[in-house]
């Protein structure tokens, strides 16, 4: 399974009016497509009858972003304020332009009164880790005013006005949530390898893709021991790095997870993160997609079914590689990075090379997503590349392995 972190966390939230979610039929349900890119869900919204934009579908931020400053021009809504936004791996602020009363459609779902927020600048570049253009964040906001299923087997997120008694069966378990600015936080404890125990508090977070997020603590203060630094993502401030190593289980409510992948990042800090008697972090997307969910926030909970996901290994970016596309005559791939004492380094891969070939495939006929697709394999298997360096080219071969 590929493990590449995209994490957009903003942390600061503006008192907005309320908005106006309606369903256009009479079921009082609806649903709508979206698409996975390196385990980050990516939906389509149409704004202001007018354009439609790709948003990552994020339960961890608040508000409605746009990332690129060029749609600024492109809104006849006038502008309000200028807003600041403090987000996961930013040491200084980052300047929005907010604009409100905004419409919003997915599918049949249609947002009135939104306020939304534009970089005034690009600060963020997601398409070189998810491979397609992302144009936005589409806020958590729809979790607390509908029941959300995001059913990563058919591709479809569903939307009910009430409960769906019928589907939220006896075989699913209800783990209580606390609600805060639309974000949902449940209690878990985390446990390492000789057995000691630590209490935290995690948001559910579709808008990370990593297993767990924990935040402003060191892997030596909870004894754990063995771990790498890493490239995990991008964050306002550019690219993010982070120590990354296993909880040996994470207990969440009834279910117990083992070997959990956790990358600990230093974030800002908040009133809520001065209590040291709880470690604060974040579940993502490869936790998530092991269990059916309904997420039921109006009635301060997550209903949970383990699926046939739910006991596969955690693994972290088995490529153990970061991609930049190419724009040079060869049109491969740059290595932005790559993991120290990883298999791909040993063989002699290292940042700045040109991928130029992936086993028989050639990278000018690749995508970036097909790329990391065929990097990405299953740990054991072989990996043939040719790449290019100083003008010269070389070939290598490597197993994969797992380095944490």
């Amino acid at each position: 399974m590929r493990i590449l972190s995209i994490i957009i966390l903003l942390l600061f939230c503006q008192q907005i009016q309320a908005a106006d979610y309606t369903i256009e039929n009479n079921k009082g349900k609806t649903q709508f497509p979206f698409r996975v890119f390196n385990n980050i869900i990516v939906i389509d919204v149409e704004v202001n009858q007018d354009k439609t934009l790709q948003f990552i579908f994020d339960s961890g931020c608040k508000s409605t972003i746009i990332i690129h400053p060029m749609w600024v021009d492109s809104f006849t809504i006038p502008i309000y304020q200028k807003v600041y936004f403090i987000g996961l791996g930013i040491k200084d602020s980052v300047e929005t332009i907010k604009i409100n009363e905004n419409t919003l459609k997915i599918g049949q779902l249609t947002a009135s009164k939104i306020p939304m927020y534009i970089f005034s600048k690009d600060s963020i570049n997601l398409e070189k880790y998810l491979g397609i253009n992302v144009d936005g964040i589409f806020g958590a906001e729809i979790f607390e005013r509908f029941y959300v299923h995001i059913n990563y087997k058919t591709k479809y997120i569903e939307l009910y006005e009430k409960k769906p008694v019928k589907k939220i069966n006896k075989t699913f378990t209800k783990i209580p949530v606390t609600i805060r600015k639309s974000k949902g936080y449940t209690n878990c404890i985390f446990m390492n390898n000789v057995g000691n125990m630590y209490a935290s508090e995690l948001l559910f977070d579709t808008g990370a893709n990593l297993p767990l997020i924990v935040k402003n603590i060191n892997p030596n203060d909870v004894g754990i021991y063995k771990y790498i630094e890493a490239e995990i993502g991008e964050g306002l401030s550019g690219a993010m790095y982070s120590k990354i190593g296993r909880m040996d289980c994470l207990f969440i409510d009834t279910f117990k997870l083992s070997k959990v992948i956790a990358a600990f990042s230093e974030t800002p800090i908040t009133p809520k993160e001065l209590n040291k008697n709880e470690i604060d972090g974040n579940i993502g997307n490869d936790i998530l997609t092991r269990f059916d969910t309904y997420f039921a926030y109006p009635e301060n909970a997550v209903y949970w079914k383990p699926n046939k996901m739910y006991r596969d290994d955690f693994e972290f970016n088995i490529s153990n590689i970061i991609l930049l596309e190419n724009k040079t005559r060869n049109n491969g791939f740059i290595v932005k990075s790559i993991a120290s004492q990883s298999a791909p380094e040993i063989a002699g891969l290292q940042a700045g090379d040109e991928i130029l070939k992936i086993d028989n495939f050639k990278s000018s006929e690749l995508k970036i997503e097909d790329a990391l697709s065929l990097l990405n394999k299953r740990i054991g298997k072989k990996i043939n590349l040719v790449f290019e360096r100083n003008k010269i080219r070389y070939k290598i071969s490597y197993k994969l392995t797992s380095i944490i």
